[in-house]
């Protein structure tokens, strides 16, 4: 019974998940300049040159999360 309603939920929320990545790839495309971000599923894919460097040095990048405030 709690598996049928686990997948339920899952069900439910995907879309709403879709939406906060696709949102979140906004937010990194506009703080990186350079580079590419984009939503793939519920996941966000994040490339380009010397991002690696990039992520390392500014904190924004590190904490994906505080892009969004």
């Amino acid at each position: 019974m709690m598996e049928a309603l686990i997948r339920r939920g899952a069900i439910l929320v995907a879309p709403a998940a879709r939406r906060k990545a696709q949102e979140i790839a906004a937010c990194v495309i506009e703080k990186l300049g350079e580079g590419s971000a984009q939503a793939i599923g519920e996941k966000v894919a994040v490339s380009g040159k010397g991002l690696m460097k990039r992520w390392l040095s500014e904190p924004d990048l590190r904490f994906l999360s505080r892009i969004l405030k």
